[in-house]
């Protein structure tokens, strides 16, 4: 099955920590995936209040763009 379908299926069923990893491993395999990055930055900023969030955090993250930034994104994600 194709990673992008899988990691929809697993978005729509609000598991998020199975979507950030399967776009975490698109990524490890090619870091240049314009739809595993738009996808974690969708979770990131999916139901969220931002008036609590840090917001130099949240625009940070909105502007992720190396492999490096999307790590921390992802601990961010689990809360790790």
């Amino acid at each position: 099955m194709d990673k992008h379908l899988l990691a929809s299926i697993y978005d729509i069923k609000g598991e998020k920590e199975k979507v950030v990893k399967i776009c975490r491993n698109i990524l490890d395999s090619n870091p240049k995936d314009k739809e595993a990055e738009e996808t974690l930055r969708r979770i990131a900023t999916k139901n969220i209040d931002i008036s609590e969030l840090n917001k130099d955090m949240y625009n940070f993250f909105i502007k992720a763009n190396s492999k490096d930034e999307l790590n921390e994104l992802e601990r961010w994600l689990i809360g790790n």
